[in-house]
């Protein structure tokens, strides 16, 4: 995303609590993407971020190690799967893969009603439609969520409570990367009984698992692009790559 109107001091809180998450020997840095909306709330943000990410990338003097996309709902996941070498983890889909471990009906929540549309088609998308249970969300905007902390978990666990009691959620994932670094999941799965699923952290998980595997996406399934992209692909960006 765009440098964000919550401050350098928020992103630097950001990439001290996914360091003290990381296994030892794990270094990560969360990186802006310069020009991109301050948050993605619809489907046009979104889109509109994808281009500012992969500049962003392209801009870097070395390629990283891994990369997570710093929007739950993966925005750009396959755009830059098809020109990074490195892995590529999206938060929904890896969390939600994982929330399908762990029960049979998973729910999102999310920030917004509105996300709604958007959410199912991406559920959609993933092939685990059989496995969604149903989305809700606490109708407050994302750079909302952090002035009531309060409120906002108090609301969190009315709307997974009525996930799980209305819609016949066993397990919930948290729809949203600002969700995921306040800390809601444990409150929440505490009150509902229920696991809740943190995507930032599952992302950074999943990522470290598929570099300790040695595995990375397949090139049949996200082929390189064969046109130069003025100017987006660099080194940096297809190191190791033909």
């Amino acid at each position: 995303m765009s440098a964000s109107p919550l401050g350098a001091a928020e992103l630097q809180r950001r990439e001290n609590i996914l360091n003290s998450w990381a296994a030892p020997g794990v270094s990560v840095q969360v990186a802006d993407s310069p020009g991109g909306p301050f948050s993605i709330e619809s489907t046009v943000e979104a889109l509109l971020a994808v281009r500012t990410m992969l500049s962003a990338l392209a801009a870097r003097a070395s390629a990283p190690d891994a990369v997570v996309i710093g929007c739950f709902g993966d925005p750009g996941l396959a755009a830059v799967r098809e020109v990074m070498e490195c892995p590529v983890i999206g938060p929904l889909e890896s969390s939600f893969h994982l929330a399908a471990q762990l029960g049979q009906r998973v729910g999102i929540l999310s920030v917004l009603d509105s996300l709604e549309p958007l959410m199912t088609s991406l559920v959609r998308s993933m092939g685990q439609s059989e496995s969604y249970a149903g989305f809700a969300s606490v109708n407050t905007p994302v750079l909302e969520l952090k002035k009531e902390p309060e409120r906002t978990v108090g609301k969190a666990v009315e709307v997974g409570r009525r996930l799980v009691q209305e819609k016949g959620a066993d397990v919930i994932v948290l729809g949203c990367m600002s969700m995921s670094f306040l800390d809601l999941a444990g409150p929440i799965s505490a009150e509902i009984g229920v696991p809740v699923v943190n995507p930032a952290r599952c992302a950074l998980k999943t990522a470290e698992t598929w570099l300790a595997l040695g595995v990375t996406h397949s090139r049949r399934a996200y082929p390189r692009p064969r046109k130069e992209l003025r100017g987006l692909v660099t080194a940096a960006t297809l190191a190791a790559s033909d």
